[in-house]
């Protein structure tokens, strides 16, 4: 249970560091990528780095089988469905908002990326849609064991600290711009 723990642990924080801002400067400055490009690379790097910690985590049967038991399974449909729809709003409304998640479209293209702070669609009810729907998926699968519980709880801190980590950036990019929103929409869902 430490190795799986130390592992999700591990990824978590190589993920969020290779974000801190003066390594990212450093990287990029290294590696000749532009800011869009290196967000690309991130991407790239992300979904592959994360492969062997899901295949251990498989291997001591944690991760899969993802559903509930029996006519519990609808309810975890219903759930997920939310969740997906909450990302995907959330993703469109953040691509409007002059933001390219993945680096694909700014890697390869010219055009200087302009961003705003986005407070409608999905942010209006909440500040962190994308943070909301991972924490629902995190915790909305079967849960066989503690290899589960422990992949559920780093995940959970990760996430959280992701968004006390995103709070302050925006607080600080936005200024009072980013004050005044968030004295208006809270941390979770509140539909008005």
């Amino acid at each position: 249970m430490f190795a799986l723990a130390l592992l999700w642990a591990a990824w978590c924080g190589l993920h969020s560091l290779l974000l801190e801002r003066r390594l990212r400067a450093f990287l990029e400055r290294l590696t000749h990528l532009s800011i869009p490009q290196y967000r690309l690379a991130y991407s790239v790097f992300s979904l592959v780095s994360i492969y062997p910690v899901l295949k251990y985590s498989s291997y001591l049967g944690a991760i899969f089988p993802v559903w509930w038991p029996g006519v519990w399974v609808g309810l975890q449909l219903i759930i997920w469905a939310a969740a997906i729809g909450l990302l995907m709003w959330a993703s469109w409304d953040f691509s409007q908002g002059g933001f390219d998640l993945a680096g694909m479209k700014a890697a390869f293209d010219k055009t200087p990326e302009h961003h705003r702070l986005i407070t409608g669609g999905a942010y209006a009810h909440m500040r962190h849609p994308m943070h909301v729907a991972a924490f629902l998926v995190v915790w909305c699968r079967a849960l066989h064991g503690w290899p589960d519980v422990i992949i559920s709880l780093i995940l959970s801190l990760y996430i959280a600290l992701g968004t006390w980590h995103e709070e302050a950036r925006l607080r600080h990019q936005f200024g009072d711009q980013y004050r005044e929103y968030a004295r208006r929409v809270g941390l979770i869902p509140s539909f008005k």
